[in-house]
C-alpha cells in the first residue's frame, strides 16, 4: 500500500479517501479515519489543511468528523488543534448550528463534532471562510454507509496545562469549565469565541448563564454516565443527552413522550417514563401537544441544569432528587 503523503493534501478529503485500498475493500470508515490522518499530520503545517468530513451519527444528528484527536479537544492542545476545533465551531455556528446543543463524540481516535442545526447548504463555504489565512479548509462528505458514533467526550473542568496566552483560559479557569463548553456558550448568546480579549464582567456572565463549576474533591469517581451507579438517572442523562445531540431545544424542536424510553430493556420501560414524568415535571423537559400526541422539547431556559446533570449527574430539583436510588457521582 502506498501511503498518503504531503502531495495527496491538493487533492482534497473526498479524492484521497476514494484512493486508498480501505476504500476499494469496502471499509469506507477506515479511508475516511486514514484520510483524515493526512490532514492531521500537517496541521503544524504553516499552511495547514483542515479536512472535515460531513455526515449523521445513526440517530440522525448531523456531525462533523475532524483531524484532531479527542484527547486534542480534552486537553485544548497543542495550540494548532485547539485553533482547528474553535474554527470548526465557528464555521457550524455560522451555519445555523445550535451551540447550546453542540457536542463532541469520539470515533476511531478522532473528534466529531455534532452540529443540530446546520445548514448543509452553506456548511461547505462556512468551513473554507472559518479556515482561511494560513489554513484552507475543506469539507467532504461522507459515505451513505458511514456513520460516527461513540461515546461522548466529558468535558467537565478546565484541562491542565492550557495556554495562558488563550483568551478563553481565563474564562474557563474562572467558571471551571472547559474552554469547549465556554466558547459554546458564548456563541449561544450571540457572543464571539474568538476574541483577542474579554472585559471582566463576562465571567459574571458565564456563571448567570449556568458555567459556575467547582473543582472536583480529590479521586472522585468517574462522572460518566455509562458509570453512574443508580439506574434512574443514568436513564435520565441518557435521554437529555440524546435530545440534546438532536437539537430538540424549544418548543419548536420536539418528539414524541414515548421516545423517551427508547433504548431501555422491556422491563425498565415503566421506570424510563416515570423518569420522563419527573423530567417534565422539574421543567427541564417542555410539553407540546401534536395531532393529539403529546410531544416534549428541552426547555431552553433549563439548559444550565440539563448540561449539570449530563455532565456531571448533579441536580438542585428536589422532585429528581426523590427518584435517584443512589447518590450523584461524586458526592
Amino acid at each position: 500500500m502506498t501511503p498518503l503523503g504531503v502531495a495527496d493534501l491538493a487533492r482534497g478529503p473526498g479524492d484521497a479517501a476514494r484512493s486508498l485500498p480501505a476504500w476499494d475493500r469496502g471499509d469506507r470508515g477506515e479511508a475516511v479515519r486514514e484520510a483524515l490522518g493526512l490532514s492531521k499530520k500537517h496541521l503544524h503545517d504553516r499552511a495547514y489543511a483542515a479536512w472535515l468530513f460531513a455526515g449523521e451519527t445513526p440517530d440522525g444528528c448531523p456531525a462533523w468528523v475532524l483531524p484532531i484527536s479527542t484527547q486534542q479537544v480534552r486537553d485544548m492542545a497543542p495550540r494548532r488543534a485547539a485553533d482547528v476545533l474553535l474554527r470548526s465551531v465557528r464555521a457550524a455556528v455560522e451555519a445555523g448550528a445550535m451551540p447550546e446543543a453542540m457536542g463532541v463524540l469520539e470515533w476511531k481516535g478522532l473528534a466529531v463534532l455534532t452540529v443540530p442545526g446546520i445548514d448543509e447548504e452553506i456548511a461547505a463555504l462556512a468551513v473554507q471562510e472559518a479556515h482561511a489565512t494560513p489554513a484552507h479548509g475543506v469539507l467532504a462528505d461522507l459515505p451513505d454507509d458511514v456513520r460516527p458514533d461513540g461515546p461522548d467526550v466529558v468535558l467537565a473542568g478546565p484541562p491542565a496545562g492550557m495556554d495562558p496566552t488563550d483568551p478563553l483560559t481565563p474564562l474557563a479557569t474562572a467558571t471551571w469549565s472547559h474552554p469547549l463548553r465556554v466558547a459554546l456558550e458564548l456563541a449561544a448568546h450571540g457572543q464571539a469565541i474568538d476574541a483577542p480579549s474579554y472585559p471582566p464582567e463576562i465571567v459574571a456572565e458565564l456563571r448567570r448563564w449556568g458555567l459556575d463549576g467547582a473543582p472536583p474533591p480529590p479521586e472522585a469517581p468517574s462522572l460518566e454516565i455509562e458509570d453512574d451507579p443508580c439506574p434512574r438517572r443514568r436513564h435520565a442523562r441518557t435521554v437529555l443527552r440524546r435530545l440534546l445531540r438532536m437539537g430538540k431545544v424549544g418548543a419548536q424542536y420536539h418528539t414524541e413522550f414515548a421516545h423517551l424510553y427508547r433504548g431501555a430493556a422491556p422491563e425498565d420501560r415503566r421506570d424510563a417514563l416515570e423518569v420522563g414524568e419527573a423530567l417534565v415535571r422539574a421543567g427541564l423537559l417542555g410539553e407540546k401537544p401534536s395531532v393529539g400526541q403529546r410531544h416534549v422539547y428541552l426547555r431552553r431556559d433549563s439548559l444550565p441544569a440539563i448540561h449539570a446533570l449530563i455532565d456531571r449527574g448533579e441536580t438542585t430539583d428536589p422532585v429528581l432528587a426523590a427518584e435517584w436510588t443512589a447518590p450523584a457521582p461524586g458526592w
